[in-house]
């Protein structure tokens, strides 16, 4: 799918279609598919893009990539523990994505953009304490669980929704439809 960019990139990043299958001049692809600036500009800038939408990896992760996305900070044993019975519970790797999105939505947790600090133990403070939150607590407890369930993970931040302006033909995407969510590697899939 070809298109177009305007924007004032943040902090070099630049939000292309799910997976972009080259760089716009002033711009390079970065491990990952990451789209970036070559140099950080507060100008309006555009770029030609062209991007693979609904792409499927089908090569095997690599067993350094394995191990990066399977890196998890000290701590949150509490989570931990969680992520095995998860995955008992589940019989395997898509059972856990099955039974830990059931227990984030029977869970009694609530999305707030206003959630209360969350301490040395982040992700077993929102699992076990306040339960409260916005897409980052939920995408960065979900990628935990993951790959403490033993499963490659990584959070993902972009833009959902937008609004369509149909006389210049064009989506315009603020801030405010920044969302992030989780990619789980699971293999042929």
């Amino acid at each position: 799918m070809a298109y177009s960019l305007t924007l004032r990139a943040d902090q070099g990043r630049l939000p292309a279609l799910e997976m972009p299958l080259g760089a716009a001049p002033g711009s390079h692809l970065a491990s990952g598919g990451l789209l970036r600036q070559d140099r950080s500009q507060d100008d309006l800038a555009r770029y030609p893009l062209v991007s693979m939408v609904d792409a499927r990896v089908t090569e095997p992760l690599s067993a350094g990539r394995r191990a990066f996305y399977l890196q998890l900070p000290p701590g949150n044993a509490r989570s931990r523990a969680l992520a095995w019975q998860l995955r008992q519970r589940g019989g395997g790797e898509s059972g856990f994505v099955r039974e830990a999105l059931q227990f984030l939505r029977l869970g009694g947790f609530r999305y707030t953009l206003q959630p209360p600090l969350l301490g040395e133990q982040p992700v077993d403070a929102f699992l076990f304490g306040a339960r409260q939150g916005f897409c980052e607590h939920y995408a960065s407890a979900f990628a935990f669980l993951a790959r403490a369930a033993g499963m490659p993970a990584r959070v993902v931040i972009g833009y959902q929704g937008g609004e369509f302006n149909p006389l210049g033909r064009f989506w315009l995407v603020r801030s405010s439809d920044a969302h992030a969510w989780v990619e789980v590697w699971l293999a042929d899939q």
